[in-house]
């Protein structure tokens, strides 16, 4: 990402409910590198972008989309957490509960492909009992292919989209990372329940029923 002289970091309004080094609360590896990882970030993106401004970001080396979310975590306390995905691994979901288990990121909604179902059942399986252990995770499926990314402070409304996928191999991509509550509304439509194929509920995966009303979910 290029260098620019307007990016300073600012004092910051708010602060998460955490211990001065973020790192010290995890141990799972896959979230530490990630946090390392900002540390690197950090150098080129010196500040979360401000009210109603956009950053038009791109990558030439291996970058993983998912360092964003402890980017914004390890300043800020996250209210609300949203994420669209093709798929997801198991590191991802176990970092994610890792951050709302330390009280970084206070709820999370997860929507998914529905064709993992089907192409990696083993991690579904884990991501149902996780969900299942944890009230604050609610898990769609749908028909996906958007990579979005929604994280919402007391005064900030986040927004990450991209070409990239929370995967190692990701290089040459592009990113959008925006503070505009417009536009976290207009993306928030992609989670709206009627619109998943899908659920999670009590560990097992429930589908939608096609006579479901407007707005909400018929089991």
């Amino acid at each position: 990402m290029a260098r620019n002289k307007f990016f300073q970091i600012p004092k910051e309004k708010e602060e998460p409910t955490v211990q001065e080094d973020p790192n010290a609360h995890f141990k799972n590896k896959y979230l530490l590198a990630h946090f390392e990882n900002v540390n690197h970030l950090e150098k080129n993106l010196k500040r979360l972008p401000a009210v109603e401004e956009f950053f038009f970001l791109q990558t030439w080396n291996s970058f993983n989309a998912f360092t964003f979310i402890p980017f914004v975590a390890k300043n800020l306390k996250v209210r609300s957490l949203f994420a669209s995905t093709y798929s997801i691994s198991r590191r991802v979901i176990t970092a994610l509960i890792e951050l709302h288990t330390a009280g970084m990121i206070d709820e999370i909604t997860l929507l998914i492909s529905d064709s993992m179902i089907k192409r990696n059942p083993t991690t579904i399986d884990m991501l149902l009992s996780v969900a299942a252990a944890h009230a604050n995770l609610k898990v769609l499926f749908g028909w996906n292919h958007s990579k979005v990314c929604l994280l919402r402070t007391n005064d900030d409304h986040f927004i990450i989209e991209g070409s990239g996928n929370w995967a190692e191999n990701a290089q040459m991509e592009q990113y959008t990372f925006a503070n505009s509550k417009g536009l976290f509304d207009f993306r928030m439509e992609l989670f709206a329940p009627e619109k998943a194929r899908h659920f999670a509920e009590n560990g097992s995966l429930r589908a939608v029923s096609p006579l479901a009303p407007e707005g909400g979910i018929n089991v």
